[in-house]
């Protein structure tokens, strides 16, 4: 795994592109802006030398860093001012970092035809990239771990990250909110690593290339409060009431991998594809919000862990969480999706365990569908796994719009719909979910044939079938109807519990 403990020049870059905006900008300008916003977190941003003609400002040996720390250094820079008010940015041909301490080791990014145009916006600054190709290379080295209690032998990391005819924007703009905002398109993200831990016995090399890049996010902080500051959860629910937000957006066409490792104890050999797919992470006081959607997944492993190769493909997934972040006297929206289609393994991987063919081939199908009115607070939540003082949120409503399962021949599906009575300090069910199982007794009876569970156990479970459910309309299908009633009084089809 690739460490860095000391440097990093990964703030500098966004420290870098920031600053107040001029009617025109120049060279000068723009070269100061970056020197002031890094002394203001620590950082020394210099160069060897520099030299303005005629609107043109060179600077060689320009060094980004903490004082006394290595830091990122680029050969050089040119600043051009243009005529429309804009500065054009071209670094040189040697940027990289290097690491000291515990960590060693360098990081290097090479390009072609990198450009950076600064200019005016909203009273910020914005800065427009683009690049035929930009790959950023690292190689790194730190200690392992040592079970017999001899030195650590040294764990090795090395790789690679490519992006192929990339663009994009930076932009920084002030106000009651400063807001940060960055995209990014490529035609492709190609990734290869390798790493060496002796004292684990263990060689992994990994590669990876996802098609059609597309991302973007943005970040705004409140002026009123620096983002050092927020130190606790009641600092952070301040910022957050004051504006605190992040978004996120993300898509991406197909992609393809592999991952070999050499190891005694998790010997892998995978090949990766899957579909193109798209998400997004909507953070502020009123929600939390993450959803994602993956057009399919095909996964194979030759032998190794398992005695047979194994295949697993799946359909379409999607996935959606939504709650709320700070309480109000209104409860706030919160939601769970979960849909996983035709999840699939591969015979071999069957036969392992029913080679006679007892149990149904079928996918696989997982559908979760909730969602209802609640009154969370994270914040509260993290004060209390703080200072060990329970908090429990409290929920007005639970709405089961889907919960279905579908393996092996048997399906389990359920609806149903709740409100909670909280006065009691504990929240108190009212409503009803509706459930209906199919093809239970002929998935046990497969069960019993593989040998997975005996006949005693397939008895206990019949049993307990027995007592929540009552024959359907169709042959081999159970249904039952649970009731929650006032009084914290619980029905199974009309029985009270216990039964």
């Amino acid at each position: 795994m690739f460490r860095m403990k000391t440097y990093l020049a990964a703030p500098a870059v966004a420290i870098l592109m920031s600053g107040t905006a001029h009617a025109a900008l120049t060279a000068d300008q723009v070269w100061q802006s970056w020197k002031d916003a890094g002394s203001m977190v620590g950082l020394t941003i210099s160069a060897a030398t520099e030299n303005n003609s005629g609107g043109i400002l060179t600077l060689n040996g320009v060094s980004i860093g903490a004082e006394g720390m290595p830091g990122l250094t680029i050969s050089d820079l040119t600043l051009t001012e243009q005529a429309d008010g804009s500065v054009e940015i071209v670094p040189g041909a040697e940027i990289g970092a290097s690491m000291t301490g515990e960590a060693e080791g360098s990081v290097k990014v090479t390009h072609d035809g990198l450009t950076i145009l600064a200019r005016e916006a909203e009273g910020g600054l914005a800065y427009d990239y683009s690049a035929a190709a930009l790959d950023v290379v690292y190689d790194s080295s730190y200690p392992g771990v040592s079970f017999d209690g001899s030195e650590a032998p040294t764990v090795t990391a090395a790789g690679d990250v490519k992006f192929a005819n990339l663009s994009g924007t930076y932009s920084d703009t002030p106000g009651a909110n400063r807001t940060f905002g960055w995209s990014l398109v490529a035609d492709t993200l190609a990734y290869n690593t390798s790493s060496d831990d002796p004292g684990m016995e263990m060689k992994t090399v990994s590669t990876s290339s996802t098609d059609g890049i597309d991302m973007s996010l943005t970040f705004a902080l409140p002026s009123t409060i620096a983002l050092t500051a927020i130190a606790s959860p009641a600092d952070f629910t301040t910022a957050l009431n004051e504006g605190l937000s992040f978004t996120l957006a993300t898509k991406q066409g197909a992609s393809s991998g592999t991952m070999k490792q050499e190891s005694a104890f998790m010997p892998m050999d995978l090949v990766m594809n899957a579909g193109g797919g798209e998400g997004s992470v909507v953070f502020n006081k009123d929600t939390f919000s993450i959803k994602s959607t993956a057009e399919g997944l095909d996964i194979s492993s030759g032998p190794g862990m398992m005695p047979v190769p194994l295949q697993v493909t799946s359909g379409p997934m999607q996935f959606d969480l939504t709650t709320p972040v700070i309480a109000t006297e209104a409860a706030g929206d919160y939601a769970i999706l979960l849909k996983l289609s035709d999840f699939s393994l591969n015979e071999e991987a069957w036969a392992m365990f029913d080679p006679n063919g007892a149990l149904p081939r079928d996918a696989a199908q997982i559908a979760i569908d909730i969602s209802g009115k609640t009154t969370m607070d994270l914040g509260a939540l993290v004060a209390a796994e703080e200072s060990g003082v329970p908090y429990t949120p409290a929920p007005e409503s639970l709405n089961i719009t889907e919960l279905g399962v579908q393996v092996a021949g048997a399906a389990l599906a359920a609806t149903g719909a709740f409100t909670f009575d909280n006065s009691m300090g504990i929240p108190m069910p009212l409503g009803e979910a509706n459930v209906t199982v199919t093809g239970a007794n002929a998935l046990i009876d497969g069960l019993i044939a593989t040998g997975l569970i005996s006949e005693d156990d397939a008895m206990g479970a019949r049993m307990m079938m027995g007592m929540f459910m009552v024959p359907g309309a169709n042959a081999d299908e159970l249904t039952s109807k649970i009731e929650a009633k006032e009084g914290m009084q619980i029905l199974v089809n009309g029985q009270p519990l216990p039964m």
